[in-house]
């Protein structure tokens, strides 16, 4: 073998081993640490990827919520005045309480100051119609103004007057009270609901408007009922029967005596007297008279007990049924 082919064959064989070298090195040092970025990178895109859509995700709860907030705000029910004394609102109170108590006392307990709102506070007490009370505190809980009742407590009680004209007895069936009222004014800016004027600032023409914007009214469906379904404090039956202040026939003393068509004539305390179908008696009326069979047929209310009454002519006997009870409203 002559020198120039050993010369070319140790080249070739230092250019082969050279290359493999590189390629050893290429695929066991270069390449690892090229894939361990590349995994890294593609890591850090993941956790790029999900934070983005976890802040996407953030940001529509946070829309949402915002929206809603906005939303309230717009719509926003109750107006507290920036200024509130306390005869203001006892003369209120006035105005709610002219009709239906007996008496209405409200004492002052003072004012306090928040850095968002001030209050004052006032107990009231006295006794009055359950219905009258509901409509007071209907209309402090629920009209414009930033009014709250709160400690509320009931009592029943019936009372027993004599009418000074007729000199009839009447019985009322009320309830005494006691009750708490904080009343709301001088709250931070926006809020109180737009119900009064406002001063409106054009910034570019530095320009002063006022502009009154009454709120929209609010839908009965997210109020409560204005008035109760039933007085909880007036007995299905009373427990004292109304006197007989009017002298009516009592037909549970009175004796039937005689029928002359369409007119029965009781005798009572040695008196006569005579009453026709739809006549007044004592606790009810006549509802039907039969001269033939001799019987007269009234229907009386006893304190809530309707009973249906019968009397003969010829025994005398007084027969009566009960045929329910009724509720009844106070007078």
């Amino acid at each position: 073998m002559s020198r120039k082919v050993l010369y070319n064959i140790i080249i070739i064989a230092l250019i082969w081993f050279a290359v493999i070298g590189v390629g050893v090195y290429i695929t066991m040092m270069k390449q690892p640490e090229e894939l361990e970025r590349a995994e890294k990178a593609e890591k850090v895109e993941r956790l790029k990827v999900t934070e983005l859509a976890s802040l996407s995700t953030e940001h529509a709860t946070s829309q949402a919520m915002a929206d809603e907030a906005v939303q309230k705000w717009r719509a926003r029910y109750k107006v507290i005045p920036r200024e509130l004394t306390g005869p203001e609102v006892v003369g209120y109170m006035n105005e709610l309480t002219n009709t239906g108590f007996e008496n209405f006392d409200v004492t002052y307990q003072g004012v306090q100051n928040t850095p968002d709102y001030s209050t004052h506070t006032f107990n009231a007490e006295g006794r009055g119609y359950f219905n009258d009370l509901y409509r007071v505190i209907w209309e402090l809980e629920n009209n414009r103004y930033f009014y709250r009742v709160s400690n509320l407590n009931l009592d029943h009680i019936d009372l027993i007057t004599e009418d000074k004209d007729t000199g009839r007895s009447r019985m009322k069936v009320m309830v005494s009270f006691k009750f708490n009222i904080t009343a709301y004014f001088g709250g931070t800016e926006g809020m109180s609901a737009p119900l009064e004027e406002e001063e409106i600032v054009d910034e570019n023409t530095l320009t002063i408007s006022r502009a009154k914007s009454d709120l929209p009214p609010v839908p009965k469906a997210v109020l409560p009922d204005q008035r109760p379904d039933v007085n909880p404090f007036f007995p299905l039956i009373m427990d004292n029967i109304p006197p007989n202040t009017h002298g009516l026939i009592d037909l549970g003393s009175a004796t039937l005596v005689s029928i002359v068509g369409q007119q029965a004539f009781f005798s009572e305390e040695g008196a006569l007297r005579s009453v026709g179908v739809g006549g007044d008696v004592y606790l009810g009326q006549i509802t039907q008279i039969d001269p033939i069979e001799g019987v007269v047929k009234a229907r009386l209310n006893k304190g809530g007990i309707i009973d249906q009454v019968e009397l003969y002519l010829q025994s005398g006997e007084l027969n009566q049924s009960s045929v329910g009870a009724v509720r009844r409203a106070p007078r």
